[in-house]
């Protein structure tokens, strides 16, 4: 159940605008370079650069999933800021859009082609993949 007098306040901002914003979570979870963490209520300030990864937020015991490709995350007074250069909601993802672009990186991999940008494919396959992680139950 939510804290209602230390509600957590989370804004997920990209330059296409305010991604996800509530006023009364209960808890948030990312992934740094130094791996996952949790913020509650009452956190100690902080700031992280984020990987790629699915945020997790939770409130009032059910969880909103937002795919999160890099950023940062500041935490201060009971608010949480993640600014990132692309963020989706799970709900807003094309699952079958995420598949192929899962199948074409794998592909392009596997090719071991001069002609293919190695990393851009790797970068590719890491994006398909924490939109399929996001879409799951």
């Amino acid at each position: 159940m939510a804290d209602t007098q230390n509600p957590i306040v989370v804004e997920i901002l990209s330059p296409d605008g305010v991604t996800f914003s509530d006023d009364s979570i209960d808890m948030v979870a990312a992934r740094a370079a130094d791996g996952e963490f949790a913020i509650m209520k009452n956190h100690l300030p902080l700031a992280a650069a984020l990987e790629t990864c699915v945020v997790r937020v939770k409130k009032g015991g059910k969880e909103r999933k937002i795919a999160v490709f890099g950023g940062f995350l500041e935490v201060e007074n009971n608010k949480v800021n993640i600014i990132s250069p692309q963020a989706e909601l799970a709900e807003s993802i094309d699952i079958a859009r995420a598949q192929a672009a899962e199948k074409r990186a794998r592909d392009r991999l596997s090719s071991h082609s001069k002609d293919i940008d190695m990393e851009r494919a790797e970068r590719a396959l890491q994006r398909a993949m924490i939109r399929l992680q996001a879409t799951r139950k």
